[in-house]
């Protein structure tokens, strides 16, 4: 499940992990990673898309990007 930070909210926001110093609005609930708007827009923020995860239902992330995920995953069965 991914978690979008409100702007009251914005004080406890983390970093991104591929951003540092960029606020993150997204956080991963099963690796407990925080990501900026482009990571998820680029489909950089699925983490481990190879491996089963329960929160992928309610997951923003999988549902924006699962099919690159996906994609992704098979290239690094073969690579």
């Amino acid at each position: 499940m991914i978690i979008y930070y409100s702007r009251e909210e914005k004080s406890k926001t983390m970093e991104c992990r591929f951003h540092p110093g960029r606020e993150a609005r997204y956080r991963c609930t099963k690796m407990e990673y925080y990501y900026c708007q482009e990571c998820l827009d680029d489909c950089r923020a699925c983490t481990d898309p190879c491996v089963y995860c329960k929160s992928r239902p309610a997951c923003v992330i999988w549902e924006l990007c699962g099919k690159e995920a996906k994609k992704r995953c098979q290239e690094e069965k073969r690579g």
